[in-house]
């Protein structure tokens, strides 16, 4: 989890260090900032080098990511990686947990079928592209083979 930290003055932005946050606390990293004479506010994350990853956040909310990775994910941060990529909100990403569920995907729609209303998501699905009509007599699907 190696963060590109970035310097912000009067508008502009130069490359200050690359850090890993795996090894210092948010609180030594701030005293360090501290003690080089920036302020909280003078610099952010702009990246995580290692995971090719690109996001701008605060400290605080790539701490929030290393917190999900070692409590909820215990220490795998794939799933972190790859929502960041999907250009997920880091603040969504930290306040929702994924839980894994299989890596096939039959099981995978089986449980989204035991376990959620997927069935009402796919009908308005179906309703909403016109597949799918619906009036007082009932449903109909659109039929391509006439």
């Amino acid at each position: 989890m190696i963060a590109d930290i970035r310097i912000r003055d009067s508008g502009y932005s130069e490359p200050l260090c690359k850090l890993d946050l795996m090894r210092f606390s948010e609180e030594q990293i701030r005293d360090r900032m501290r003690e080089r004479g920036f302020s909280d506010e003078s610099f952010s994350v702009c990246g995580f080098v290692d995971w090719g990853v690109g996001t701008q956040m605060g400290l605080s909310e790539a701490y929030g990511l290393k917190r999900c990775i070692q409590e909820f994910y215990h220490g795998d941060e794939s799933i972190v990686i790859h929502l960041l990529k999907k250009h997920i909100d880091v603040k969504y990403i930290i306040s929702h947990y994924y839980r894994f569920i299989s890596k096939d995907e039959h099981d995978t729609a089986l449980y989204l079928l035991d376990h959620t209303n997927i069935i009402q998501f796919m009908l308005a699905k179906a309703l909403d592209d016109g597949i799918l009509a619906s009036n007082e007599k009932g449903f109909y699907i659109a039929d391509t083979k006439i």
